[in-house]
């Protein structure tokens, strides 16, 4: 089966995603104006039951297709081909980066400073 299975479990989870989007994207719809008029106080089970099917057909649709089933295929092998970093290397990258954003930090601050002092003494003169 190989990457397949990943290939099925990113539109499992897209399905989810998508139905919980339309679940609330319906109750919104439901409670605009016209509409509650025109269909009454919103009911939660036929929202979610309206944005289940909604986004299961959705995502089915794309799914049957072989052209997004490849397309989302690739990705994945392409994924599985990604060298992820070691904690050492993610540790180390995680200290410069938080070291040069206090370093940027200090010369902000300063300038800020700088520029402050500075304008407040045009200012007065």
């Amino acid at each position: 089966m190989g990457n397949r299975k990943y290939v099925h479990l990113v539109f499992m989870v897209g399905a989810l995603i998508l139905s919980w989007i339309l679940i609330q994207f319906v109750q919104l719809v439901w409670t605009y104006g016209f509409v509650q008029k025109l269909l009454g106080h919103p009911h939660e089970l036929y929202s979610r039951i309206a944005g289940i099917v909604l986004g299961a057909g959705f995502v089915g649709y794309y799914w049957s297709r072989p052209t997004s089933f490849d397309k989302v295929g690739t990705i994945v092998n392409e994924l599985s081909r990604v060298t992820w970093p070691t904690k050492q290397e993610t540790t180390s990258a995680t200290y410069i980066v938080i070291i040069t954003v206090f370093i940027s930090a200090v010369i902000m601050g300063v300038f800020d400073w700088w520029w402050s002092w500075f304008t407040d003494f045009l200012l007065s003169v």
